[in-house]
């Protein structure tokens, strides 16, 4: 009775045993190779970002985790240096004494552990120095030091546009580095790795089964110079203030490159770091900065010029039940709708939109449309927010929208948004596509250029236009931003307030604002300051536009100036001064490059102008620019040379 059962026993585990060797056996033996010898990823070394001035953004900067074999290492040569090689590691910080280094070692070598670990995320400079220690330095195979690399990414400048540069992660990237990981990232490698437990891994071997392939590198169209300027100047502002978050964008006028991006939200203690991409992300009512797009409406349909009359009463304007109201609190008065838009008066501007389309509300809107203000910019960041233009068929249109929106509200655009159509005004009406990056390069050669990319090559007609730049140039000299008509830097613009919370009751939060560019004639630049929530005063005025100032003013002195008007030959100089004696004014102010300084500033002052001048000899730089209507009112400024 004891024999039967394990007489079966000893036949089932001997049947068992058949079975494992010849019929499971050959896929048993190669899922242990599987497992035991892998082919693991070799991670490319990702490309670097630099800047358009050509400092280094990001890098992938390697460090290495290490390992001991003691197993390979001679009897001989493994007992005559322990001791020494522990006194080196203890140096270590933080980590074992020599004695307990040496018991570590001798428990690894006794249970045949051929990968005992030493340390994680040393740099290269603690590597040399690991690789220099006693039996380490015999090499791989007779010291037993088994190397493995990483690569992380650092930012040698700091914290530097840190949000638009990005990060670069397994399940989501941001900024340039997730825009374009496409070029950056490489192609992987392989290497055979051998499976010594407990998770553990070593190569093989020193050669790759497959080489990884670098990455390309990217040349961004951030300027530090110009980024450094920016950041500074919006940081000195927020902390004023006390502001919850802001952002300013610098934005080349001709061919869209943001040269200057800066984010900067407050943390609990009251400091401020780059914590969301608020330019591409961030959509708000815009208050009055779309103002501008609404006198563009109205000169494109025929309804009204700089000179059409307003009346802005006394600040207050009641429709369909609810309040428009004035900053000022007072009104302007009779007045002409270029100074309603020069002071920012939601009355002079809504009262001229309401009598022009409150019978076809929907023309007012698709006005905007037609533009391509309702589409986003397809930035290659992601996150970017998508603007609001709401219709009349839209379920929260009232009968307050028009005017409304005619002022910025009820509508909802990111601060990239609002710049790129203040950037098409100074770009003769060419809306061009903000873009981030400059070139592709391989090994400092460029194996591809970004080209800029024309979203609307005509925003309104020529003559709109030139009233619409009229209009911003006011701001600057008569208007909101007055304080900015006697800067080295000629400039122009709108400033905006917008209350953030006025559906709800409790504290009012608002938001400053100033979109504009400069130079005010032949722009280089365009520029856009948005403060969120700021604690001791709300105005664009006196919150963005400042900091709009100091960035233009710091870039301008920066930077070397050209002649801003054409040279004219010698012969038609000479023609031009045998004419100055029948001299003419007419209703647009004359090209007077190269012209006789002395001889205009005697015709207009004759003709009741007032000039302001700098220099002497001939005209080199005029305001207005050729072809400015000409106002009695207006300062005429040349500078002679």
């Amino acid at each position: 009775m004891v024999f039967i059962p394990l007489g079966l026993l000893t036949l089932a585990i001997f049947g068992k045993l058949v079975i494992i060797q010849f019929i499971e056996g050959p896929e048993l033996r190669e899922r242990a190779e599987r497992e035991v010898i892998k082919e693991m990823r070799i991670e490319a070394e990702r490309g670097n970002i630099y800047s358009a001035d050509g400092k280094l953004l990001a890098t992938s900067m390697p460090v290495y985790d290490l390992h001991f074999d003691p197993v390979s290492v001679e009897e001989e040569l493994f007992y005559d240096e322990l001791d020494d090689l522990c006194l080196k590691l203890s140096q270590f910080p933080g980590e074992r004494s020599a004695a307990g280094w040496r018991t570590y070692i001798i428990q690894g070598l006794n249970k045949n552990n051929r990968y005992l670990a030493l340390g994680e995320k040393l740099s290269y400079n603690q590597l040399q120095e690991v690789k220099s220690y006693p039996i380490f330095r015999e090499g791989k195979y007779r010291g037993g030091l088994v190397i493995e690399q990483e690569n992380h990414r650092k930012m040698p400048l700091g914290k530097i546009a840190e949000r638009t540069i990005g990060r670069e992660r397994e399940h989501f990237a941001t900024g340039l580095e997730g825009a374009y990981s496409t070029y950056l990232q490489g192609k992987d490698g392989k290497r055979l790795k051998q499976k010594i437990g407990k998770g553990n891994w070593k190569p093989l071997n020193d050669l790759n089964e497959i080489e990884p392939v670098d990455g390309f590198d990217l040349v961004s169209t951030i300027d530090t110079r110009m980024q450094d300027i920016t950041h500074h100047a919006l940081l000195e502002m927020l902390e004023y203030q006390e502001a919850d978050h802001g952002c300013a964008v610098v934005m080349d006028v001709k061919t869209g490159a943001i040269k200057a991006i800066a984010n900067l939200g407050r943390t609990d203690k009251g400091t401020y770091f780059e914590k969301r991409n608020y330019a591409v992300w961030e959509s708000t009512e815009p208050g009055s900065t779309f103002k501008l797009a609404s006198v563009l409406a109205l000169f494109e349909d025929g309804y009204a010029d700089l000179n059409t009359p307003v009346d802005t009463e006394n600040g207050i304007y009641e429709y369909q039940g609810q309040k428009i109201k004035d900053s000022n609190g007072k009104g302007y008065g009779q007045t002409t709708l270029q100074v309603a838009f020069e002071k920012s008066s939601n009355v002079g501007i809504a009262k001229t939109v309401i009598d022009h389309y409150s019978q076809d509300p929907q023309r007012f809107i698709d006005r905007f449309y037609s533009i391509g203000l309702d589409r986003t910019l397809e930035l290659p960041i992601k996150g970017e927010g998508k603007p609001r233009i709401p219709t009349v068929n839209d379920p929260d249109w009232s009968g307050i929208s028009l005017p409304w929106i005619s002022f910025g509200y009820e509508t909802s655009f990111t601060p990239l948004q609002i710049l790129s159509l203040y950037n098409a005004v100074a770009n003769d009406g060419i809306l061009v596509k903000p873009r981030f990056l400059q070139s592709v390069q391989e090994h400092g050669r460029n194996i591809e250029m970004m080209e800029t990319e024309i979203l609307n090559p005509s925003i309104c007609s020529p003559e709109t236009l030139n009233k619409l730049q009229a209009l911003l140039e006011g701001v600057v000299e008569n208007g909101t931003a007055r304080t900015g008509a006697n800067s080295v830097c000629s400039m122009a613009g709108k400033t905006g307030t917008c209350q953030l919370n006025y559906w709800k009751s409790g504290p009012r939060e608002y938001q400053a604002s100033f979109a504009g560019y400069f130079p005010a004639h032949n722009p280089r630049y365009s520029c856009i300051v948005v403060v969120n929530k700021p604690q001791k005063d709300y105005y664009g005025s006196n919150v963005a536009f400042p900091v709009f100032r100091k960035i233009a003013e710091g870039i301008f002195r920066n930077t070397p100036q050209e002649n801003q008007l054409r040279s004219k030959p010698l012969l038609a100089l000479l023609e031009q001064d045998a004419q100055q004696e029948h001299l003419e004014l007419g209703a647009e102010m004359p090209d007077l490059s190269g012209a006789n300084g002395a001889s205009w500033i005697s015709a207009f002052e004759n003709a009741g102008y007032t000039v302001r001048i700098s220099g002497v000899g001939r005209v080199v730089w005029q305001y207005p620019a050729p072809g400015a209507p000409l106002s009695k009112k207006q300062l005429i400024e040349l500078k002679l040379q």
